[in-house]
């Protein structure tokens, strides 16, 4: 609930939803961000929208040389399909989830850069902060509607290349703006989630396919693909972990904006890359914009269906409960770089730490738990995180001194354990929600689970903001326009005691389906408890 909320994962804001967004460090992934979610399109109604050959995985003749697939399985092609691509097949569109899932990571260069900048530049107090980063996740709750957008208002007779091309240059300019021309919180907010919008956007276009392909692609659905997905957010947060911190001591938050503002740009390339068909061109009868309100209506009417059944709704309920404890991460970050001295490059180390446990987290899901009910990888992994983050009541007190142990070692190592178990929780949250998306409706359906729970991360965060500032952990006058932090250790008591409340709720889950034609992922089952399997 600390240090990686700051230091490296802000909700999906930078990607994000985060992530990534996790219960231990309060990720994600909204999936944060950051997070981090993604929402397949509508694939039903357009069955001809991507290429079969996209879509499906790859094989060979029954025919084919049994020598040749053996070198391909030893050789170095097959390690690469097997540990690199986790046994999902390539093709445009995969490449195409690939660079974006990594650019949202990369995004984190930013993620240190944009906290000072609001702290120290524009003179944000921890609840300000707090308060204003929610407000720039929005545009990660109104998914769906990109959804409907991408599905029946396409644009020069394509639903996904140019609105991927849209969400790079939106993101772009975003950040160059940031670096340039951003002068106040009003404007760092606007710009900010202008970026949020962007990364939301390109999520939803790559996405359209992961729940399709997680119920035809027996290898995705069986939970390769989720985490290659995740994988690859991973790995661009680790790309560019280090340096979000070390070029804070050489450069100014406007210089590192201004690098970030190159990385969306790769999402609009890769978009022209995307072998996608023509919409077949309409009647004389029809148009574009009619067919879209057909198709919305269509859809909107068989989502409302779907969201009035108890064994939907009450699951939905339950993963907008998960994340809409409060959170102390923002007044935590504050306690960190002015009680504590920790500065930038040191925060860049702990990026670099995190990124890696969640890759760990990814692999022992994967590993270990894709066979464990579903409610009791919740249950224990909630109950650890919440008692590890009293942890950091120790360094609140400095009773760690005491114990002969180094804020810094204190501090870098309760963040690596807490991803990881933020990751173990997170990923059976994903197959919970394609296990809940019924054929027809599924990729809407799935997008508006991703929304609440980026909704549950953004009421989260504001109530974490409202509690710091009715706690008083703020710029002070007694303390010379320090922060005040006499009252952070309630603040990290009542946070990580609040993360247990979804407990109470966890019956919810009892109503979920277990499998069938109910889920477009279900096959994909990870446990006896509902599983299925597209990634967030």
């Amino acid at each position: 609930r600390g240090l990686a909320t700051v230091a490296g994962s802000q909700p999906p804001v930078l990607g994000p939803p985060a992530p990534p967004q996790h219960r231990g460090v309060q990720h994600h992934r909204p999936l944060s961000a950051g997070s981090p979610p993604l929402e397949p399109r509508a694939s039903s109604a357009h069955p001809a929208t991507q290429p079969e050959a996209a879509l499906l995985p790859a094989t060979r003749p029954a025919d084919a040389d049994e020598e040749t697939e053996g070198e391909a399985r030893t050789g170095h092609g097959g390690w690469f399909a097997q540990n690199v691509m986790q046994g999902v097949a390539g093709g445009p569109s995969t490449y195409a989830v690939m660079t974006v899932y990594f650019v949202q990571g990369a995004l984190g260069l930013a993620a240190l850069a944009r906290t000072y900048f609001l702290k120290d530049q524009l003179g944000l107090s921890p609840g300000e902060q707090a308060a204003l980063m929610g407000v720039v996740s929005l545009p990660w709750v109104i998914k769906p509607v990109y959804g409907f957008l991408t599905d029946g208002l396409p644009v020069f007779g394509y639903r996904r290349k140019p609105y991927l091309v849209l969400a790079g240059l939106l993101g772009s300019a975003s950040w160059a703006s940031l670096a340039t021309v951003v002068a106040t919180p009003a404007q760092a907010v606007a710009a900010s989630t202008v970026a949020s919008l962007g990364v939301a956007m390109s999520d939803v276009v790559v996405d359209s396919l992961v729940v399709e392909r997680a119920r035809e692609d027996e290898s995705a659905s069986s939970g390769a693909l989720q985490s290659l997905c995740w994988t690859c957010q991973s790995a661009g947060g680790l790309a560019s972990a280090y340096f979000s911190g070390s070029l804070l001591e050489t450069m100014s938050p406007q210089q590192v904006f201004a690098i970030t503002a190159a990385l969306p740009l790769a999402v609009a390339l890769i978009a022209l890359q995307l072998d996608e068909k023509r919409v077949p061109r309409l009647a004389a009868t029809s148009s574009p914009l009619g067919e879209f309100v057909r198709l919305t209506s269509s859809q909107g009417a068989l989502l409302w269906q779907t969201l009035r059944q108890r064994q939907v709704w009450l699951p939905t309920l339950f993963v907008f409960l998960w994340h809409a404890t409060p959170s102390c991460g923002d007044a935590f970050f504050y306690f960190l770089t002015e009680d504590l001295q920790i500065g930038p490059e040191f925060l860049g180390r702990v990026q670099v730490g995190t990124s890696l446990a969640s890759i760990f987290g990814i692999w022992a899901y994967r590993t270990y738990l894709q066979e464990v009910p579903i409610k009791e990888t919740l249950r224990w992994t909630t109950v650890a995180s919440a008692l590890l983050g009293l942890s950091q009541l120790l360094l609140v007190t400095h009773a760690n001194r005491a114990l002969g142990i180094p804020d810094t070692v204190f501090t870098f190592g309760d963040d690596l354990v807490l991803t990881v178990l933020g990751q173990l929780a997170f990923m059976p949250l994903l197959v919970l929600a394609a296990s809940l998306c019924p054929p027809g409706v599924e990729g809407t359906l799935f997008a508006l689970l991703m929304s609440t729970f980026n909704a549950g991360g953004i009421v989260g965060r504001e109530l974490g903001a409202g509690l710091t500032a009715l706690l008083g952990v703020s710029s002070s006058a007694a303390a010379g326009g320090a922060t005040d932090f006499s009252n952070l250790f309630t603040l990290v008591l009542l946070c990580n005691l609040a993360s247990l409340l979804p407990l109470l709720a966890l019956g919810f889950l009892d109503e979920a389906p277990t499998g069938g034609a109910g889920g477009a992922a279900a096959a994909a089952a990870a446990s006896d408890e509902p599983g299925g399997g597209a990634a967030g």
